[in-house]
């Protein structure tokens, strides 16, 4: 895999740290010569360890060993700030609200490269590659909802719903806080208050956008949420004890 050296000065110089996760951008601009401006640019205080522009070409911007910023306030399953145990991976695409297009297959193909590799050299778990939206679903839409997960998981890489569950009806009231509590223990920060919230309306966005795509066409919630979340869960258990 041919990586090419494109230096970033914003990071967090790190003699080791203990990388857990790995975080999936987009880039949200309309260029891969402006993201990479952006990137590397010491006034936007961003950048990431590895960037994928429009054509499949890879560079590195950050060492591993060394923190970048990408992930910003940050949260999972009692891990915050996940800037400084994780891998953050921009890929080119102009995002949403903008010209949001499908992701270059060329892309895929190398990023699925690059996860392989930094999965088997770090020990990453499946449940600890994520995508910005599920670690700040309050501020972020990336890698957003035509981001192909499905094609990632053909590849050993994350985990998805093991079956497709049928619609079921939309949620009622007395369901919301169930949804609440099991959306909390699968890992997203989110506060148990019985209501159809913002916060709550802005992590189901998240949550469908990766882990449900079909139901993004219309954003109903609807009851099948719950047999699908506790699938995820039992998953994640099974992830976090399996010894690599």
């Amino acid at each position: 895999m041919k990586i090419a050296n494109n230096p970033s000065p914003n990071y967090d110089e790190k003699r080791y740290r203990k990388i857990k996760f790995i975080i999936i951008h987009y880039t949200g601009m309309a260029t891969a010569k402006a993201s990479i401006r952006r990137l590397r640019d010491k006034k936007s205080k961003v950048s990431c360890h590895y960037f994928i522009d429009e054509i499949g070409s890879l560079s590195r911007l950050v060492d591993d060993k060394n923190v970048a910023w990408h992930a910003g306030i940050s949260f999972w399953n009692s891990d915050r700030s996940l800037n400084k145990n994780s891998i953050g991976i921009e890929i080119q695409n102009k995002g949403e609200p903008y010209n949001y297009e499908k992701f270059k297959s060329k892309q895929i193909q190398i990023l699925i490269e690059l996860i392989l590799d930094l999965k088997n050299k770090y020990n990453i778990k499946d449940y600890h590659i994520l995508g910005h939206s599920d670690i700040s679903p309050d501020r972020k839409t990336d890698p957003g909802y035509l981001f192909p997960w499905v094609l990632l998981k053909k590849k050993n890489i994350g985990i998805l719903p093991s079956r497709k569950i049928s619609r079921k009806n939309i949620l009622k009231n007395a369901e919301i806080p169930i949804v609440q509590v099991l959306l909390k223990e699968f890992g997203y920060q989110i506060q148990v208050t019985g209501n159809m919230d913002l916060q709550t309306i802005l992590v189901l966005n998240a949550f469908q956008s990766h882990y449900i795509q079909d139901c993004m066409k219309n954003f109903l919630y609807d009851s099948s949420i719950i047999p699908i979340l506790r699938d995820l869960i039992s998953q994640k258990n099974r992830c976090l004890t399996k010894k690599n």
